[in-house]
């Protein structure tokens, strides 16, 4: 399946569903092809368990075991430290793409791993300085090797918490070329949820978002507590191109399991997809973008054609609302014509300046 990496709001669900985990046992660490981490768990009335961990991509139960002849050095370093601590929390980093391993044995440790970009796997002690890392690496405002304090992104949304104005704001400050981009980068939803929201709100997902009035942001923030909520039951529904935790608006799942981490360690996301494939499901989103449009159009022509019969019903009472506009304007200011046409029960707004009476039919 093409799915490669997981949003926020799915590691969420991940996170969730393991917290079962707390007051387990680490008994072994496995670091296998492909920077594939497997945590051998053993968990109070469920045994063992086996926590595979993909940094960059994604963290799931599964039943495989690959184990290679020899452990890396890293391995060697983590059980060093963790084999037979105790899991004391788990827990994602604020909404973060990053989650916490907090554990103890003769003291306490904490293994972070990050899901977004390369990914890394770091084991600090207590106060955050990095024991040992899987990667090293440097960004702007931090740097991830050993002795290093650990710190975690800076700037990132909440989106569990932000409210209307918080949401209105941003959008109005974006420069991004689209809504959907904007709910996708700044909000940190990722595309096909923020796709969603635009959806479930009925606003244009390419609206620029700096066109998205206050009454347009309460509808999107009402649409994202609707799938926080949903989130609550999550199920592994899985598409032909996606695998989701809730289920997708106007869209049949080909397979819908149990829970999202069967769903997820169902997945491969080293294999490689055929070039013909690629096209294929490039064809089928243009159709599919093709058909909403249409269907967009469509409502459109309805739309117009009922506001074409409603004139045409109400014409005599119109022309005439027009012609004592025209008799007025010849002695009166628009400020007082606005008063006059305020007296008018069917009348709802006098726009002075666009010139635009709004009355309700």
């Amino acid at each position: 399946m093409p799915k490669k990496s997981i949003s926020s709001l799915e590691l969420s669900v991940l996170v969730q569903e393991l917290q079962y985990i707390i007051k387990g046992k680490i008994t072994q660490i496995y670091h296998q092809e492909n920077n594939e981490f497997l945590l051998q768990l053993h968990i109070p009335s469920q045994g063992k368990q086996l926590l595979k961990i993909i940094p960059g991509k994604w963290l799931c139960l599964t039943k495989n075991k690959d184990v290679p002849e020899r452990p890396s050095g890293l391995c060697l370093q983590l059980r060093k430290y963790l084999n037979q601590a105790f899991i004391k929390d788990f827990y994602q980093w604020e909404t973060e793409r990053i989650v916490v391993f907090e554990l103890e044995r003769s003291e306490k440790y904490y293994l972070i791993i990050e899901f977004f970009s390369k990914g890394n796997v770091l084991l600090t002690d207590k106060d955050y300085h990095i024991i040992a890392a899987m990667e090293k690496q440097f960004w702007k405002e931090r740097t991830l090797k050993a002795k290093e304090k650990y710190l975690p992104p800076s700037g990132g949304i909440n989106w569990k918490k932000i409210t209307e104005k918080e949401l209105s704001n941003i959008l109005q400050k974006s420069e991004k070329k689209n809504l959907a981009i904007s709910l996708a980068t700044e909000i940190g939803l990722g595309g096909l949820y923020s796709e969603e929201i635009c959806k479930l709100s009925g606003i244009d997902k390419t609206k620029l978002p700096k066109e998205v009035d206050f009454s347009e942001a309460k509808h999107l923030l009402k649409s994202l507590k609707h799938l926080i909520k949903l989130l609550d039951e999550p199920k592994g529904f899985i598409y032909a191109d996606e695998v989701t935790p809730l289920l997708l608006s106007n869209q049949t799942p080909l397979k819908t399991l149990e829970n999202y981490n069967q769903a997820i360690d169902a997945l491969n996301p080293f294999v490689l997809k055929s070039p013909y494939q690629k096209k294929i499901e490039t064809l089928q989103r243009m159709v599919s973008s093709q058909e909403e449009a249409v269907q967009k159009q469509q409502d459109l022509i309805t739309e117009n054609s009922r506001k074409g019969e409603l004139i045409y019903e109400k014409y005599a009472d119109l022309q005439k609302l027009l012609d004592i506009v025209k008799e007025m304007r010849k002695s009166k200011e628009w400020r007082e014509i606005e008063t006059e046409l305020k007296k008018v029960k069917k009348i709802k707004k006098v726009d002075l300046k666009d010139k635009k009476v709004v009355l309700e039919l």
